[in-house]
């Protein structure tokens, strides 16, 4: 059967198990599943699947056992389904932490790279600076370089987690270099793995802002009322042009600093209750 560890959605688990215990064994339906797990309808696993309901603290032991989970699964599908019923960020970090250590004890390679990668937002500025100066093994010199300011052992850590995920490595002269030019976080990305870089960011961009003089830094900001259709083109473009920035930038000579974009589009209003109307 699919490995419970290739998963981060609870949801997509338990459909992709189902169709496969289904498919082993015909007598296994929605309601053969409901007595076994104590549902109150066969239905409730089709609400389940699609989001529409929660899966009470009660239930998840039923099903791991109903889907036949050993103990060390039991336990993944626990976090996995807290991590993706947690309504806050910092809940959400704690639990997909957990899955990731989890993780690491049962397979060789994991998701977990990208997570750790974006947990600081440095990691990134640091890559970013080795991109265009040498590193002669001098971290208190980096960290300098890094504003708002970290400190050398920051720096070593970073230049480590950097080499050893493959981000960078040594050429033959012994300086640091970068595997790629350009990272994406792709569209399958875990959302945790994202909000803990953004947020990071924003916290960063708050402080830029009272710390650099006007004219080294853009900082602006746009109030107005759209529609649903207005704001789908207006994302659009803001991808476009994002996709147009990537664009020079890897055709940029003679480079010489790091700067941080953030893209900011949310609303002031309550959407649901405007959707109502």
């Amino acid at each position: 059967m699919t490995s419970i560890y290739n998963y981060t959605d609870y949801r997509k688990f338990l459909k992709d198990r189902f169709a496969e215990m289904k498919e082993a064994n015909r007598s296994f339906t929605y309601r053969f599943l409901a007595s076994k797990a104590g549902f109150k309808s066969p239905g409730f696993f089709t609400q389940v699947l699609q989001d529409k309901v929660r899966l009470s603290k009660r239930l998840i032991p039923n099903l791991s056992k109903v889907f036949e989970l050993k103990p060390s699964e039991a336990n993944y599908f626990e976090l996995m389904v807290h991590y993706n019923q947690s309504d806050s960020h910092e809940l959400k970090k704690q639990f997909f932490e957990k899955m990731v250590n989890t993780k690491k004890s049962q397979v060789i390679h994991v998701d977990s790279d990208m997570y750790e990668f974006y947990d600081k937002w440095y990691y990134s500025a640091l890559r970013a600076v080795l991109h265009y100066s040498p590193f002669d093994g001098d971290y208190k010199k980096l960290a300098k370089t890094i504003v708002p300011s970290i400190s050398p052992a920051e720096a070593k850590k970073a230049v480590l987690v950097l080499e050893r995920l493959g981000f960078l490595k040594k050429n033959e002269a012994g300086q640091y270099e970068l595997t790629t030019k350009h990272i994406s976080t792709g569209l399958d990305t875990d959302a945790v793995i994202i909000n803990n870089f953004l947020i990071n960011t924003l916290d960063i961009a708050k402080n830029a802002f009272y710390q650099f003089p006007k004219e080294k830094r853009s900082f602006s900001a746009l109030t107005a009322s759209i529609s649903g259709p207005g704001y789908e083109k207006i994302k659009q473009r803001i991808n476009e042009f994002r996709a147009e920035l990537v664009d020079i930038i890897s055709k940029d000579d003679n480079i010489d600093r790091v700067y941080q974009m953030n893209f900011q589009l949310f609303p002031l209003t309550n959407v649901r209750e405007e959707e109502k109307r």
